[in-house]
């Protein structure tokens, strides 16, 4: 009886420990009872939302505590319906970002994944997960981060609907996995796209092998109706905030030379509307956040790589200085290229190839002898002197006007601020930008400039709940490391000429 008694309280003082250890611990299993996604979508895109094929068999879908953690969220404020023209034609279409995690990245990095349930991280079953979210949320289009180059296909062939696929490895041969950009076929025409390569010989701040894909779609019910999307994988590495800000200053070129429409009566230029999306690997309100939403950067004072101001901290300070990135590479503070200030004449109604820029790219079958692998650290004394205000300004602009799906909190709202993924403490490094304006010159919300509005996000779970309830990701609810990000748009068609 003794005997059966200390088994006993030996086993109600294990189960206590348990309880009180995973309550406190930084992460824990959730339970599979818990399905944040929710399975149907508002009406208000037009069309049934609910996969016509449900994954039953599944964990992820065996319970119906729906929307947990994820709703779609009512953002826009519907001015383009009420009192617009009814001969611009509108259309509405749901875009969906995600890092789903390559496994070659968890498998070389299973340290950082000791605390998770083993069960959750074998890629056949992250896989499934993954797939039956992004089949609930039925984007039109799908970016992803982080999709090994081995599984690319056949993760395609997982997607309930009709997609192309565009695909980049990240450039390093060791490298085994990149970015991908599906698109409908029967919605979308694909006008035309580029793969951007951010490595570039013999420049210190783009020695990293991330990428980028940028593709013009147009829809088939009007050709007209054109739309840049983008998406993205920027260097994780926290110290360096300078290669990070260097990555967006070519991107922001290579949009301005794929989405450039021509420019207004008094010179201002216009584009066609952009959504740039992708794990950005920087928080709110850093440097490269502050350029991309307020279009203005001034960087010459700030500490060389963290690229935060020096504070009041004694001692030696490294600023960046005047010159970012060297003339050579043609891109100005502007974040334009250099050689295309003449492409209205040169290149009416089209896009400049690539190769009539100075970035290097492994596509290009030679390099010109002007190229930034020739004479990034020369050239000719008088024409950079001549053009030293345009390339060493000391500050950062660009003629996009961009919006976040997504809200982001600053410190003095700590409880409502709200997490893509985990690094040290949740935070957010995915975004969703858009551009609601084809012009700066253009910023009034009524038509016809208010050419691309944000009805819906798909809300993500707060730091609170991150961190008492989800705990750690994968597991078995979430495939991936980060969450997802989604949001449904109405595009309005710009009146002919």
């Amino acid at each position: 009886m003794k005997r059966l008694l200390a088994i006993f309280i030996d086993h109600r003082l294990l189960k206590n420990f348990s309880r009180s250890f995973y309550r406190g611990a930084p992460c824990n299993h959730v339970p599979v009872c818990r399905w944040p996604i929710a399975n149907t979508m508002d009406s208000t895109a037009g069309r049934s939302t609910t996969p016509s094929k449900r994954t039953a068999r599944t964990n992820t879908h065996k319970n119906g505590h729906y929307g947990t953690h994820r709703r779609w969220e009512t953002v826009g404020g519907g001015s383009s319906k009420k009192g617009s023209s009814p001969s611009r034609d509108r259309y509405e279409f749901t875009l969906m970002n995600y890092n789903i995690l390559a496994q070659d990245l968890l498998d070389s990095h299973a340290a950082l994944y000791g605390l998770h349930d083993p069960e959750a991280l074998p890629w056949e079953q992250r896989s499934k997960r993954l797939l039956a979210e992004i089949n609930t949320i039925l984007p039109d289009i799908l970016c992803l981060q982080e999709l090994q180059e081995t599984h690319a296909d056949s993760f395609c062939g997982g997607l309930k609907r009709n997609y192309s696929m565009l695909y980049k490895k990240r450039t390093g041969t060791d490298k085994t996995d990149g970015c991908a950009l599906f698109y409908r076929r029967d919605l979308f025409d694909l006008v035309t796209h580029h793969k951007v390569e951010f490595h570039q010989p013999k420049v210190n701040k783009l020695n990293r092998e991330n990428v980028a894909i940028i593709a013009k779609l147009a829809l088939k019910a009007n050709p007209r109706a054109k739309l840049v999307i983008s998406t993205t994988h920027l260097l994780y590495n926290p110290r360096r905030q300078d290669v990070r800000l260097a990555q967006v200053q070519v991107l922001l070129a290579e949009l301005d030379r794929l989405a450039y429409s021509g420019t207004m009566p008094n010179g201002i230029p216009q584009y066609e509307p952009v959504i740039l999306c992708g794990d950005f690997n920087l928080q709110p309100f850093s440097a490269p956040y502050e350029l991309l939403t307020k279009g203005f950067l001034r960087y010459d004072r700030l500490d060389s790589r963290s690229l935060r101001p020096p504070g009041a901290r004694n001692g030696h300070v490294d600023y960046v200085g005047k010159c970012f990135l060297p003339p050579a590479l043609g891109i100005t503070d502007k974040c334009q290229h250099n050689a295309l200030r003449d492409r209205e004449k040169t290149h009416p109604d089209q896009v400049p190839p690539s190769h009539m820029t100075k970035l290097h790219h492994s596509n290009h079958q030679q390099e010109k002898s002007s190229g930034p692998g020739k004479n990034v650290t020369g050239g000719s004394p008088k024409k950079e002197q001549n053009s030293r205000g345009e390339f060493s300004s000391g500050s950062l602009c660009h003629q996009f006007v961009f919006n976040s799906a997504y809200r982001h909190y600053g410190p003095n709202e700590e409880e409502r601020r709200q997490a893509t993924t985990f690094q040290d403490e949740w935070i957010t490094v995915d975004y969703m930008l858009y551009t609601p304006f084809r012009s700066v010159a253009e910023c009034v919300r009524q038509l016809p400039n208010w050419n691309l509005e944000l009805l819906q996000a798909y809300s993500l779970p707060t730091v609170k709940q991150c961190s008492e309830q989800i705990r750690c990701i994968p597991n078995k609810l979430y495939g991936s490391d980060h969450f997802s990000l989604a949001a449904r748009f109405l595009l309005t068609v710009p009146r002919e000429e």
